[in-house]
């Protein structure tokens, strides 16, 4: 644990009787803090273990619009996984992250942004497909 004072009066207070200050407190345990998952790590979760399905929570609580993650800016808190927009979403995210971790998707989403490929539609070599 680290102690900050305001003054040397302040540390001396608390050092002739440390449990007067300690003793009701309870200190955050390891889960409630949100930490930074490796680049290497955090390629390798799937979509599925992503909360929100993989979409940035700040932009979702701030901005009000839906907007995917990069997979590279990944933190855990609480047990979930989370994906970010930018780093400077990210650092937002540790600085609250109790105001961000509740974000849930909308029940309407919009449509993906992703090009749609024609030889996907096909089905394969067999197949033709006509367009007019």
């Amino acid at each position: 644990m680290f102690y900050y004072f305001k003054g040397q009066a302040e540390k001396e207070m608390f050092m002739s009787n440390p449990k007067r200050f300690t003793n009701n407190v309870i200190f955050s345990s390891a889960k409630g803090i949100p930490f930074r998952i490796a680049l290497h790590k955090a390629a390798e979760i799937v979509s599925q273990e992503k909360a929100i399905q993989g979409h940035c929570p700040v932009t979702l609580v701030e901005e009000g619009r839906v907007a995917k993650g990069d997979g590279l800016l990944t933190i855990q808190y609480k047990d979930h996984k989370f994906c970010f927009e930018s780093e400077q979403k990210l650092q937002k995210f540790l600085i609250t992250p109790a105001r961000y971790h509740k974000a849930q998707l909308p029940v309407r989403m919009p449509p993906h942004d992703d090009p749609v490929s024609l030889y996907a539609l096909q089905g394969g070599l067999e197949s033709t497909a006509f367009m007019e």
